[in-house]
């Protein structure tokens, strides 16, 4: 099909000729899916199978027109992406200040960045029955226009007083968390389209087995859930108003 907007609106209308194309417009789009991830952890979590309005679910959980479909438009897929989030994170980082050992992982969900679901799973994207994208630990290799993961640390655990076992006198609090960069997508080469009304499905998987949320103390399904979320970003193409 290529990867312009033109080329795919040309071959939409050679395919469907009751319609005139002509009259098409193709903007920049970005489709999303957000559901809560469970303390308990999953095998199997789906995305894109709800709408806004249903089940509790909001739009910013989603703004998917149809489950499992556009709808009445096209859309050029250009990359997939993933993003993780929390409400509240004001203690995400390795540990608290001036905590105890046991809070190290508990209260920061940085451990989970680095020993937990962020270092599993598998994202599987297919379009009606035919498979097009599989990617292995997505929220690595498929992050938020960005880096895998990024370490910020603005303090440098500064000492500010004589440190204890118990009492480590932590001033700054280092943090882990998916970074916001463009380049470090996952781009899908060549772009792919999918048609109006054509089902697709996006899963992801952990084969090995659930993983729980290692920051139990800090993420819980109802009070202060984990959301993971999918994007497509590309073209939308739907009928001038």
């Amino acid at each position: 099909m290529g990867f312009q907007s033109e080329s795919i609106i040309s071959a939409a209308s050679q395919k469907f000729g009751v319609i005139d194309y002509s009259r098409w417009q193709a903007i920049r789009w970005q489709w999303y899916s957000y559901i809560t991830y469970p303390t308990a952890g999953a095998s199997e979590l789906n995305f894109f199978g709800q709408v806004a309005g249903q089940a509790g679910v909001t739009l910013q959980d989603t703004n998917l027109p149809k489950a499992g479909s556009f709808g009445q438009t096209h859309f050029q897929l250009k990359s997939i992406s993933t993003d993780i989030q929390l409400a509240n994170n004001n203690v995400d980082g390795f540990t608290l200040a001036n905590g105890v050992a046991n809070t190290i992982d508990t209260f920061a969900l940085a451990s989970d960045y680095l020993n937990g679901f962020v270092q599993a799973g598998v994202l599987e994207f297919s379009v009606g029955a035919r498979p097009f994208a599989t990617i292995p630990k997505p929220f690595l290799y498929a992050p938020p226009p960005g880096n895998p993961v990024d370490y910020d640390n603005s303090f440098a655990n500064q000492i500010g007083a004589v440190p204890t076992a118990g009492n480590p006198q932590v001033v700054g609090l280092p943090w882990v968390t998916q970074t916001k960069r463009r380049d470090n997508v996952y781009f899908v080469d060549p772009n792919i389209l999918i048609e109006a009304e054509q089902q697709f499905a996006v899963k992801l998987s952990f084969p090995s087995g659930a993983v729980p949320v290692i920051a139990n103390a800090l993420v819980n399904n109802t009070t202060n859930p984990l959301k993971v979320g999918v994007i497509f970003d590309g073209l939308l193409l739907r009928p001038v108003q």
